[in-house]
């Protein structure tokens, strides 16, 4: 779910709340209006009296003030209980993706890694790789890294595709790639995820 902060949240309900109010008094005052048109205040005996319907709604006013008050408590309760789960669902990520045998890199919207996992480090003999570029780690006009753009662009997945990574120390690497989108419910898509393993068979031959 998009992250709501707490000042967000309240401005949403105060915006409610002085809506909701104008609302109230709009019909009260529309309502008024239809009776002295169709004369119907003169039918009606004394009561009740201006001091009523003030009182009226003020009570309609109260009522609306405490429903609003009981959602945001509620929607307060909802934005804890979700952060709660978003860090166990990290936390929980982290400790699965370290003991991955794949390779896993997070990339971000914007091209740059943001997670690397220590099998993705290992095969692509780079210590480290966080809030580097793609296109530096793996090659701008490579076809890891068109894939990577296809993804990020228009949310292309691509599977266990052979690809030539050219190591720091010179050598290229065969390794199998597969490129899959990150996306929210309203299919934005926030980045992408690359899990690498080593080709079978993989001589690392060096490179020209």
């Amino acid at each position: 779910m998009p992250h709501i902060s707490f000042s967000q949240l309240t401005f949403l309900v105060a915006t409610g709340l002085g809506v909701t109010a104008l609302l109230i008094l709009g019909v009260y005052a529309l309502k008024k209006a239809h009776r002295r048109q169709l004369g119907y205040a003169d039918l009606k005996p004394p009561t009740p009296r201006v001091q009523d319907e003030t009182a009226f709604v003020a009570a309609a006013f109260q009522s609306v003030v405490k429903d609003l008050k009981e959602q945001q408590q509620k929607l307060e309760q909802l934005l804890r209980a979700a952060e709660q789960r978003a860090d166990a669902n990290l936390r929980q990520f982290a400790v699965i993706s370290r003991e991955m045998g794949e390779g896993l890199v997070q990339i971000s919207r914007e091209g740059s890694i943001v997670f690397a996992n220590p099998a993705a480090r290992s095969l692509l003999e780079i210590a480290a790789l966080s809030h580097r570029l793609y296109t530096e780690v793996f090659g701008a006009d490579t076809k890891l890294c068109e894939s990577i753009r296809a993804c990020l662009e228009a949310g292309v997945v691509t599977r266990r595709q052979q690809v030539d990574y050219l190591c720091p120390n010179g050598k290229t690497r065969p390794l199998l790639a597969s490129v899959i989108p990150l996306a929210t419910r309203q299919d934005t898509i926030e980045g992408a995820i690359c899990l690498l393993r080593d080709f079978p068979g993989d001589t690392s031959v060096p490179g020209h």
